[in-house]
Parts: C-alpha cells; sequence; structure tokens
C-alpha cells in the first residue's frame, strides 16, 4: 500500500493514506414521501445521531458507528436513501428545474435518478437508462421504493442510445462506469492497470460523444466519476472540450470545498472549472459541467 500512497502523491499531489478505511455512513432523506424533520427525529428517538450536511438539506451523516441504517424501518419503505455525500452532489451541479427533460445515461442503481426526481418533486420527464436487465432490476426496485412517478426506464447501451434518440433532453447526468479508485478500496487500487484506464477512459468518451448528440442545443452535460485517475477525469474532460462545440462552466456549492481540476502537460486551463471532491470520510469524487453551444 505504501507504493501506492507514493504514486498518488507524485500522480495528484496528494496523500491518499488520509482518505483509505470504510467511509462513514449518509442517508438522504427522501422528501417525496417524508419529512425531513419528522423522520431525522424517530431516528434520533432509537439513539441514531446525525450531522446535518451544509450543501444539501435533505443530506445528513450518521455519527454512529455501531448501527447500520440500512437496516431501519424507514430505509425499506423509502424514506431515506443511504448514498455518499459526494454522490448527492452530482444532481446538483444540473441545475434542475421541475419542466425538465432529463437523462440518466448510466443510472443503475439509482441514488442519483431518485434524488433528480426528489430535487424536481415528481415532475417533469426523466429516462433513466442502462447496459443490463440485471442492473436495470436494482434501478428500477430503487424508483418503485423511492415513490418516483416521473421517470421511465430504458435498457440501451448508451454509447448508442443517441442513434435513437437525437437532441431532446435539457439536462444530461453521464456518471460513467470508472476504475472506483476514488472509494479508496484497496482492490480497487491494487488492481488498477494502464490497459484497464485506457479500455474505461475510452468507454467514457463514447459515453460522452452519445451525451453530446442527446442533449438540446443549450442544454447541461454533466459528466463525473468516483475515480481519483487524471486519465479517466481531466484527460476526458480535455478531449470532449476539443472535440465538441461545447463549453466547461464554473461548479460552485455553497457550503462545500472542491478542488479544481489537475491543469498539466496538454489539459487546456479551461479543465480547472472541472471539480475534485476529496473529504475525508467520503468517497472521492469527479464532477464537470458543460454546455452545449
Amino acid at each position: 500500500m505504501e507504493k501506492i500512497i507514493e504514486r498518488y502523491r507524485k500522480k495528484l499531489g496528494i496523500d491518499i493514506s488520509q482518505f483509505l478505511g470504510l467511509p462513514d455512513q449518509f442517508i438522504r432523506v427522501n422528501t417525496l414521501k417524508a419529512d425531513v424533520e419528522k423522520v431525522i427525529k424517530s431516528l434520533e428517538e432509537r439513539g441514531y445521531m446525525f450531522e446535518k450536511l451544509k450543501f444539501c438539506d435533505f443530506g445528513f451523516r450518521v455519527l454512529n458507528k455501531d448501527k447500520i441504517i440500512t437496516k431501519e424501518v424507514e430505509h425499506a419503505v423509502g424514506y431515506i436513501f443511504s448514498q455518499d455525500a459526494s454522490s448527492m452532489l452530482v444532481p446538483l451541479v444540473l441545475d434542475l428545474e421541475e419542466k425538465d427533460i432529463v437523462l440518466d445515461l448510466c443510472a443503475a442503481p439509482g441514488a442519483k435518478t431518485t434524488e433528480i426526481a426528489q430535487i424536481m418533486d415528481n415532475k417533469g420527464i426523466i429516462l433513466a437508462n442502462d447496459i443490463t436487465f440485471e442492473r436495470i432490476k436494482a434501478l428500477a426496485s430503487n424508483i418503485q421504493r423511492m415513490g418516483i412517478l416521473n421517470t421511465i426506464i430504458s435498457i440501451e447501451d448508451g454509447r448508442f442510445l443517441y442513434k435513437k434518440i437525437n437532441e431532446t433532453f435539457d439536462k444530461v447526468l453521464v456518471d460513467v462506469p470508472c476504475s472506483a479508485t476514488g472509494t479508496f478500496k484497496p482492490d480497487a487500487l491494487i488492481s488498477l492497470n494502464e490497459k484497464m484506464l485506457k479500455d474505461l477512459s475510452n468507454l467514457q468518451k463514447s459515453l460522452l460523444y452519445s451525451a453530446y448528440h442527446l442533449a438540446k442545443k443549450d442544454g447541461i452535460i454533466v459528466y463525473s466519476t468516483c475515480s481519483l485517475e487524471i486519465e479517466e477525469n481531466e484527460e476526458v474532460v480535455n478531449w470532449f472540450l476539443k472535440k465538441f462545440n461545447v463549453e466547461i462552466e464554473e461548479i460552485k456549492i455553497k457550503g462545500i470545498e472542491l478542488i479544481d481540476g489537475i491543469v498539466k502537460n496538454d489539459i487546456d486551463k479551461e479543465v480547472k472549472k472541472a471539480k475534485r471532491v476529496l473529504i475525508k470520510g467520503q468517497e472521492g469524487f469527479f464532477i464537470a459541467k458543460f454546455r452545449k453551444i
């Protein structure tokens, strides 16, 4: 593990040793079904302690280390969703409005899809897409459990969905398959290799290519990963900026400190507008926001 820690110190200029270990528990209270204060009060009466997330009115850190909140009835009936705080940030970047037509291109298992529906108050339209029936089962289960009514599910290879629909969506979320090194799990960090990064980068670019054609003119495209790797993050964003008629926009969310994208070698300075999330107890995330022009 020391070699891996040194690799990231050289590559990213960060010491990942402070982030290793099990992440904290976080929940999102589902305001489509429940009142935030009532849910939290009920759980506190059973011994739970919470810290409210500064950037999100319905997000909480669970302070108990000896309790598993997903075993509670509130989880079973869809009053709460277990979701990392970094993951909760991503839908906020979409600047959602209730009238929007939204695509979640790689939606399973549905954490971000159901948060999008919650922010939109079950209005507008969401197309939640994923590639296999096995992945769709978890997505459909969570959509039903959380009381989502504005979402259609499709089973398509996201790389080619643009061939069936194009320039349809106001907002497109591209939360891509990735190396998951931002989870700081030893298996993900140890198994990483150059071939894997190359294959993932090609897949991520293909999904962004599709997203560009799926978005309306002036539409928003948000790209996200739970990866630490420049090859999956800044380099993919740099490719997208050079290849397509898009602008990258600043991301500012009140109540959380975000790290600018890494700009070095041949990466355009505009890529610093993309953001990394590196906070102890949370998963590491990368988020970039584009506007199709």
